[in-house]
């Protein structure tokens, strides 16, 4: 039941120009600062922690190494956490104010990996320290771009038959995933 009078709308002014009477307001806010928290590589959310599967894939090998990775890229890049894989946030000083923060950074990230490799690999870089270092070693490990593995994709390819499988589902994710070896 309506109160009377109808509904009263609080309206609190962020600026000259905005105010929440919207209910999209924040789409209609102007653009962030570059001092906003969230878009801080070092920032973390109330989800994140330090036993969060951030994917579904289990690296178990060369296999699905491919896959994986662009799984993990994925997440990654959707955390901001990108930038400490690809060694574009490097280290700081010990004396930097940024330091205990990365390494911090750098500590989850690297459990976030250890959570999503299988326990036999997780033995061959449980004690790197750096996680550029923990993920150039599974790539290097792992990553097979070569004419053994290109010959094995072909092969695979040329095997590849449609069988009772509709064309637009099955029979074309099976083709694409070859094809993105």
């Amino acid at each position: 039941m309506a109160r009377e009078g109808g509904t009263q709308r609080r309206s609190t002014t962020v600026s000259a120009t905005f105010t929440d009477d919207n209910p999209f307001f924040v789409l209609d806010q102007p653009n962030r600062s570059s001092t906003d928290v969230t878009r801080s590589p070092y920032y973390f959310s109330n989800g994140d922690h330090s036993r969060a599967n951030l994917v579904s894939k289990i690296l178990i090998g060369g296999e699905n190494y491919n896959s994986w990775k662009r799984s993990m890229m994925i997440s990654l890049l959707a955390k901001n956490k990108l930038k400490f894989i690809n060694g574009k946030l490097p280290q700081p000083d010990s004396t930097d104010d940024d330091y205990d923060i990365w390494c911090r950074c750098n500590s989850m990230v690297i459990s976030w990996i250890l959570h999503v490799i299988s326990p036999n690999i997780v033995d061959s870089v449980m004690y790197l320290d750096d996680v550029v270092a923990n993920w150039s070693e599974l790539h290097d490990h792992f990553h097979q771009n070569n004419g053994p593995q290109v010959f094995q994709v072909k092969r695979s390819m040329q095997a590849l038959v449609q069988g009772s499988n509709d064309v637009t589902t099955a029979s074309f994710t099976r083709l694409k995933a070859h094809w993105d070896l």
